[in-house]
């Protein structure tokens, strides 16, 4: 299979301003969607899309992304054959419902648009942790992306969602057309929830690797991802080499991931970071991309 950044040369402005400048002379056939991120998501990779692709292998099998997030580097890509996975079981299953049920979910999304208000967000917060049936979670889930503080996804230690609500006024609960594309291109997608050593690496697979960023914001899933993590993420990429895969990681500039992957391709790279937990961190920083191969 050849390369597969297929993107679209209609996407939305956003991407657009991103995608245009790429200097790529090789780019092959586009795929005919708009489908674009549908969640807001910390650390999305929206703002140095560019570096990323520019550094894709040139040939791979499948994609793969274990550290799914907002999935903006596979929704700027579309591939053909793709694994999505992530520890997040909300972040999953909406992911699932968006590609199984996007009609029955735009109907609750609706619900929620009609009811938004302070009060029903604060009851949405613990229905989330309630519910039990699919769609309903993903509706609530989405509500709650688009109507929290700047997009974040927080857990307290017992798991419950406790990110209070931001102040929009007009906030884009539902995105009835893109997530009917998002369906679309979901279609030929492996979801599953999944923490990133379940996963046997292949030959010839590309595994794009976004993980909590060493010494930056954390709270995902409520255990934390600290230093012992990312040594694992390491030796994880060591297997991933090792059987004849390709690699491409984004992390923070630290000493400990310099040292973790020294010896790999290892570049630095200026991006945006909006929310961290040193107020230092925050604005454009340097973090580094990492890959094993050239």
């Amino acid at each position: 299979m050849g390369r597969n950044p297929k993107f679209h040369s209609l996407l939305p402005h956003s991407f657009d301003e991103v995608l245009n400048a790429i200097a790529n002379e090789n780019k092959p056939a586009v795929k005919t969607t708009t489908a674009r991120p549908f969640l807001k998501w910390v650390g999305g990779k929206r703002s140095i899309l560019p570096e990323l692709i520019k550094r894709l292998p040139k040939e791979y099998n499948a994609y793969c992304e274990p550290f799914l997030g907002g999935g903006a580097l596979y929704f700027a890509l579309k591939p053909d054959r793709a694994y999505l996975s992530d520890i997040n079981f909300h972040l999953i299953l909406t992911f699932q419902a968006v590609k199984d049920d996007p009609k029955l979910l735009i109907h609750y999304l609706k619900i929620h648009e009609r009811n938004h208000n302070k009060e029903y967000y604060y009851k949405a917060r613990v229905r989330l942790f309630k519910e039990r049936d699919k769609v309903r979670i993903a509706g609530l889930f989405i509500y709650l992306n688009k109507t929290c503080f700047n997009g974040l996804y927080r857990v307290n230690s017992q798991g419950g969602f406790n990110v209070p609500m931001g102040d929009y006024k007009n906030p884009l609960i539902v995105d009835e057309k893109n997530l009917m594309e998002v369906s679309r291109v979901l279609q030929t997608a492996d979801i599953k929830q999944q923490d990133f050593l379940q996963i046997k690496p292949q030959r010839n697979d590309f595994y794009y690797l976004d993980p909590p960023y060493h010494e930056t914001y954390d709270g995902y899933n409520g255990k934390g991802f600290g230093d012992n993590e990312h040594i694992k993420l390491s030796e994880f990429c060591k297997v991933i080499d090792k059987k004849g895969g390709y690699f491409m990681l984004s992390n923070s500039d630290t000493e400990l991931v310099r040292s973790l992957y020294k010896g790999y391709n290892i570049e630095k790279v200026l991006a945006s970071r909006s929310v961290s937990c040193k107020a230092h961190q925050r604005g454009k920083e340097n973090e580094l991309i990492i890959r094993n191969y050239k």
